[in-house]
């Protein structure tokens, strides 16, 4: 009774100093569009990152069907619920693919010119797509243990985590073996003034606030 109290009156206190407790796994919606997805809080994440397959310039999506998206939520909450009951990883699970794994989305050589636009498509966690196409805000170079570097592209997005709407940065990645397509990163937990209990998984049952 006593531990009930205490928490709940740290979560209300967190709340009155506008902190938002969230869990290490919660709903993420990309916005406008609002493809669902699961995606993976992590403090000790400098940025953000998620699964996209980068497309060539120009390159049709075949497909992508437009009816896919016909009344603005690419996912509904329903799609949200069924999420709850979803298997979360068991053990010590990296949030790393082995070394072997690693695929970059680009790899370009010295002197290269990097594009100032990419266009990268998401699929969602219902299997819903959409392409889209940024300004590069900037490429960021990862050095890789076994030698060489990856050369990813960081685009603006806007999100919904847990309830809560925020913009910034985020990478574009290979994340086919990772546990989760998306990574939220200090960069939007701090913009989003959430902080991240690791005893729990979706607090908030809602990927977007009310109204969004």
């Amino acid at each position: 009774m006593l531990i009930s109290l205490v928490l709940a009156n740290g979560w209300a206190a967190s709340s009155a100093q506008g902190t938002h407790i969230r869990g290490w796994i919660e709903h993420a919606r990309i916005m406008p569009d609002a493809l669902l997805l699961s995606a993976k809080l992590d403090s000790g994440a400098q940025t953000t990152s998620i699964h996209a397959e980068v497309l060539a310039a120009g390159t049709a999506d075949e497909m992508y069907r437009p009816s896919d998206l016909t009344t603005g939520r690419a996912d509904t909450e329903a799609d949200a619920s069924a999420m709850l009951s979803i298997q979360m990883m068991q053990g010590v699970v990296p949030d790393d693919p082995r070394e072997a794994d690693v695929i970059p989305i680009s790899s370009l050589s010295a002197g290269e010119e990097l594009p100032e636009v990419v266009t990268f498509r998401l699929t969602s966690r219902g299997g819903k797509r959409r392409v889209y196409t940024e300004r590069v805000v900037r490429w960021v170079s990862i050095r890789r243990r076994g030698g060489g570097s990856i050369v990813r592209p960081v685009v603006m997005m806007d999100l919904c985590v847990g309830g809560v709407q925020v913009e910034g940065e985020v990478n574009l990645a290979d994340r086919t073996g990772f546990n989760y397509p998306l990574l939220i990163g200090r960069n939007m937990l701090s913009a989003a003034r959430i902080k991240v209990d690791s005893g729990q998984v979706f607090a908030s049952r809602r990927a977007c606030p009310d109204g969004v």
